[in-house]
């Protein structure tokens, strides 16, 4: 098992709008001092305290721990669906 790559207290993010199966996200991502990607949240804005979004901080949660490990954002990609797959989609892209 890798170390995991602790981020700087103060860092850069930003974020991006997107939609799955008729629900708007804030994705934001935040980076290592590199550029490569390190964290990403997932807001459901009008659903705070709601399953969906649970489901959408679990799965933020687990790719950012992931992406702290030296798991590459690609990787992640393959193996997840939803709107934690589209918002790596979109950051990938700004790469």
């Amino acid at each position: 098992m890798t170390e995991r790559q602790r981020l700087p207290g103060r860092r850069a993010n930003y974020s991006i709008p997107l939609e799955f199966e008729g629900h708007q996200y804030r994705a934001t991502a935040g980076r290592f001092p590199d550029g490569r990607l390190a964290e990403i949240f997932l807001v459901c804005p009008g659903k705070l305290g709601t399953p969906l979004q649970s489901n959408a901080d679990n799965a933020a949660i687990l790719t950012s721990l992931l992406l702290q490990h030296g798991v590459s954002p690609e990787v992640i990609r393959h193996s997840v669906t939803g709107p934690i797959r589209i918002a790596l989609d979109l950051f990938i892209e700004v790469l």
